[in-house]
This record gives C-alpha cells, structure tokens and sequence, in this order.
C-alpha cells in the first residue's frame, strides 16, 4: 500500500479540530498543578504534623505508577469504588456515566501536582536561606523576604524542570485516547481506521508534537531568557 499524501491533506482538518483539547489537557493540569504543588511542597518543607506524611505519600504514589495505569485507575476504578462504598457492590454507576474530558483534566492534574511539587520543592531549598536572616536584618518581614528574595531566586532555579514538564506531559497527554478522549491522537487514529492508513495518520501526530514541542520550546527559551535578564543573572 503507497503512502497516501491526499490522507494526509484530509486528516489534517480533523486533527487541527482536536488541538485546543490536547493543549488544554497540558495548559490546565501544569498551571493548577503548580498551585497545588506548590502549597504540597510548603507543607513537607515546614513539616507540618501528618499532613507532611500525607504529602509524601501522595507525592511518592502519583509519581510511582504510569500515567496510563493511573487514567485507567480514575476511570474504572472510582464507579467500582463508589458502587462498592455506597451501593453495597450493585452496579448503579460506571465509568459510562463520567465525564470523560473532566476524568483526563483532573487525573492529569493529580498526577502533574506530585511531579511538581518535588520540583518547587527542590527549587526553594536550592536558595541559601540565610538570605532569610539577611532580609530580616534589613527590616523586612518574612513575608516580603520570601516574595522580594527567596521567590524570584526559586522561580529561576525551578523553570527549566518546569517547562520539562512541560513539554513531557504535552506528549503524555495522547494517553487519554484509551478512555475515548479524541485529542489529535484519537482524531488521527479514528481517521486511520476507515482506510487502515496508520502511517499515515501516526506520522501526522507525529509531526503535530514535533511543531508543538518545538514552538513550546523556543517560547519557554525566550521565557526564561528574561526571567534571568530581570533578575540580573543574564549571560
């Protein structure tokens, strides 16, 4: 079978429709993840009693099992539980009945919160905290010497881990397929099954996340360009 161009020319519509969910399923998760993490890193930093337990085990859980398992977890898993907890095992309600964008948002954003939180985490402890002591001998309350000082100085550190991420979670994202989610992985793929022209569609995707990869790329260079510019630490 030749490889099939005007395939390509005809898919490339579907899978341009299905772009803003796959962007949305990476914007979201990293940008409410890094709340979360971050008030999840505060609180295993300042070791708050058993809630700094709870932390690390929620934190050593997310990270510890496969993206794939994890949505299959969330999706199959959370009917199962709820009919046993509160139907006495009778099937009343099953994974048909749930929101399938709403489980892949909220099972990538658990899963983005754990990853980084251990990188906010990682990027506060990397500043010298007698800077701390410093700021206060200049009149400034902790507060302030954590936004005007320790903040800025944690936020360099953390953005190139950040925006790793980033961009790994972007192409983690054609996972949420297996529960029916037509990002640009399940458009390309449900228009390769009415010709069984899989080459051509999954060299399709392919380009897709090599142009978004790489387009994510040169903005978060530029990003962190000016971050260290502002900061003074240009090279």
């Amino acid at each position: 079978m030749n490889f099939s161009w005007a395939f390509i020319f005809d898919t490339t519509g579907y899978v341009v429709k299905a772009l803003p969910l796959t962007l949305f399923l990476t914007i979201f998760p990293v940008t409410a993840g890094l709340v979360l993490g971050f008030l999840l890193a505060l609180l295993k930093m300042y070791r708050v009693p058993v809630a700094n337990r709870l932390v690390s085990i929620y934190v050593s859980f997310f990270r510890s099992i496969p993206l794939l398992v994890l949505l299959f977890l969330v999706f199959y898993g959370i009917p199962k539980l709820i009919n046993f907890t509160f139907y006495g095992g009778e099937r009343v309600w099953g994974s048909i009945d749930m929101n399938k964008n709403v489980t892949a948002v909220g099972t990538l954003t658990l899963y983005s919160s754990a990853f980084l939180c251990e990188i906010v985490r990682g990027a506060l402890n990397s500043v010298d905290m007698r800077q701390m002591e410093a700021a206060h001998a200049l009149g400034m309350t902790k507060r302030q010497a954590y936004f005007r000082i320790i903040i800025p100085q944690a936020i360099i550190v953390a953005l190139p881990n950040y925006f790793n991420f980033f961009l790994a979670l972007l192409k983690g994202t054609s996972v949420v397929f297996t529960i029916s989610v037509v990002d640009i992985m399940a458009a390309a793929k449900l228009q390769a099954e009415y010709g069984y022209r899989y080459i051509e569609a999954y060299t399709l995707v392919g380009f897709f996340y090599i142009i978004l990869s790489i387009g994510f790329s040169q903005i978060f260079t530029r990003i962190e360009k000016n971050a260290k510019l502002h900061m003074g630490l240009a090279e």
